[in-house]
């Protein structure tokens, strides 16, 4: 990108603000702004002027508000797709990062509630069906076959896990097997 300049970033804010996706921001966004706050910080140092000291700090509230904005939009993103893996255009690499982090959470949120519900669905089945033959308990740990490529994750024990790359093989704990399974990203053995 050409040099950043503050009329470059209202513009960006008022994108942000304006549409629910993502706007577009150059590759090197992050960069730039780096490179442009340590400029303009420079300069109001050696000027200690008030109008310099104004300009860095409506510069980096504008900086924060369009990171904030692009961070709820990731998350929710994330949220919205069940913690799936999404290429967006509009992502900077390092808003790529952010949103890994945030599928990591929401695939352990989910795999929590999953198996909350879980018991209570076995507990109620249990009770329609007092004579039915409770199934014995599953394995704790459970081999599987991973059918996609798979980046380092937190489970819902906060342990991680991966990265695993297709046709790896990995025993697991049961309950990430079975989230894992029912994602398709990986198959039983």
């Amino acid at each position: 990108m050409a040099d950043l300049t503050y009329k470059n970033l209202r513009d960006f804010a008022r994108e942000e603000k304006a549409q629910p996706g993502l706007g577009k921001l150059p590759g090197d966004f992050y960069p730039s702004v780096q490179s442009f706050l340590s400029s303009k910080f420079s300069e109001m140092e050696s000027s200690r002027s008030v109008l310099q000291m104004r300009e860095f700090e409506n510069a980096a509230a504008t900086i924060r508000e369009i990171v904030l904005i692009r961070q709820q939009k990731l998350l929710f993103r994330a949220i919205r797709s069940g913690g799936q893996e999404a290429k967006v255009e509009e992502m900077t690499r390092e808003e790529y990062e952010v949103y890994d982090r945030f599928r990591g959470i929401v695939q352990e949120e989910n795999g929590k509630l999953d198996a909350l519900l879980s018991r209570f669905e076995s507990r109620k089945k249990a009770a329609a069906e007092p004579e039915a033959v409770i199934a014995p308990e599953k394995p704790r740990v459970q081999r599987v076959r991973f059918t996609k490529e798979v980046q380092e994750y937190i489970g819902m024990n906060r342990e991680r896990f991966g990265p695993f790359k297709a046709g790896q093989e990995s025993d697991l704990p049961s309950q990430e097997a079975e989230l894992l399974l029912r994602q398709k990203i990986a198959e039983t053995i």
